[in-house]
């Protein structure tokens, strides 16, 4: 429990001290909302090339504990790096290289942790919290520190806080030794159809999830908000999580079926309605508060789905097709897509994609649950 929760309460800290700020310093840059929606479409790009092929590696060789901290160390460097760049064009190939290395970093700790917590009867969600907690606290003293001295430290601090990162990671189990003849093809996968319809509707959250994450500071921004109240925006948000990620497994339960996913669903579409709708700046932080609800409930119950379904030998690269769906293909999509509406219509027309594609997560749900595919 404790490496589990170590791992996450470490990664996640050490994000905030920059990811909900890095499109606001580039805003700050001169780079535009089109730019801005191209770099959130360069680093899915890179998930979708490589996280799926290193998590297969990870998984073929039992290498998931060394790609992982090798992962997390190239990390650490292009954080360092990142300070230097003035412009979109150096600025774009660093954000590839670093989405390069963070492509595999979840779905192989996913993998490792949730397992782990299968072997030895832990609550995953009680581990996974811990993410949220340290995002949303990292989140707001580091905006509030960033609006005092400005965004200068911002990438030394971030590339510091990723190396003890590297430690943590060698802490995780890399699980029991599987007999080489005994392992099913990797076509398995997707012949499980429920497996395939979760991998849809997570893909469509994924679409809201990256225009959130792409544009709510910048959203928070044009409604008069600084850097401090970003902060609180994001912590709002993480701190929610916390409720439904403790208690996810047991509202799954009890709700039974898809029912835990389509509350998730309707969580996160009334926050992207919300947003759509209000005018003052602290209003999105009761927003946030949906936001957070609906995705911890949503993630851990994803993992846990997958988890589930998928042969334990292809454990990490079940996991890598969500993170290439989430964290990918839905952010190649909706970044761009993201830019166009922020610079042609404006910032609260991006929030009504983001409810019309959880909608549709939730139509492909309730369609295949009574065809009997998620049985």
């Amino acid at each position: 429990m404790l490496r589990g929760s170590l791992f996450y309460l470490g990664f996640f800290s050490s994000a905030a001290i920059f990811v909900p700020f890095l499109n606001v310093y580039y805003i700050e840059l001169g780079v535009t909302g089109s730019q801005i929606g191209l770099l959130a479409a360069l680093s899915p790009l890179m998930t979708l090339m490589f996280a799926t092929p290193l998590s297969a590696l990870a998984d073929r060789r039992r290498w998931r504990v060394r790609i992982l901290q090798g992962s997390l160390a190239g990390v650490s460097l292009v954080i360092f790096l990142l300070r230097f760049p003035r412009t979109f064009m150096t600025i774009a190939p660093l954000n590839m290289l670093f989405a390069v290395f963070l492509s595999p970093i979840l779905s192989i700790a996913d993998s490792l942790i949730a397992r782990m917590a299968n072997r030895r009867a832990l609550n995953y969600g009680s581990m996974r919290l811990w993410g949220s907690v340290g995002f949303a606290t990292s989140a707001i003293i580091f905006g509030a520190l960033w609006q005092h001295f400005g965004f200068a430290p911002m990438f030394v601090v971030g590339s510091l806080a990723f190396i003890p990162m590297i430690w943590v990671a060698g802490l995780q189990e890399e699980g029991p030794v599987t007999e080489q003849r005994s392992r099913p093809p990797i076509s398995a996968l997707g012949r499980d159809l429920g497996l395939v319809v979760i991998l849809v509707a997570t893909f469509l959250v994924g679409i809201s999830t990256s225009l959130a994450f792409a544009f709510e500071g910048i959203y928070m921004r044009y409604l008069g908000g600084g850097q401090l109240l970003i902060g609180a925006f994001i912590s709002a948000s993480a701190f929610s999580e916390i409720l439904t990620m403790r208690y996810g497994t047991r509202i799954a339960e009890r709700l039974r079926g898809p029912r835990a996913l389509l509350l998730a669903y309707g969580l996160m579409g009334i926050a992207f309605l919300g947003y759509v709708l209000v005018r003052t700046p602290w209003m999105l932080l009761l927003l946030a508060g949906f936001k957070g609800l609906g995705f911890g409930l949503f993630f851990t119950n994803t993992v846990h789905t997958i988890n589930q379904r998928a042969p334990v030998e292809w454990a990490s690269t079940a996991q890598s097709l969500m993170t290439v769906g989430m964290f990918g293909l839905a952010p190649l999509i909706a970044g761009p897509l993201g830019g166009v509406i922020h610079d042609t219509v404006g910032p609260p027309a991006i929030f009504v994609v983001g409810c019309i594609a959880v909608g549709l997560a939730a139509f492909v749900l309730i369609f295949a649950n009574r065809r009997g595919v998620l049985d």
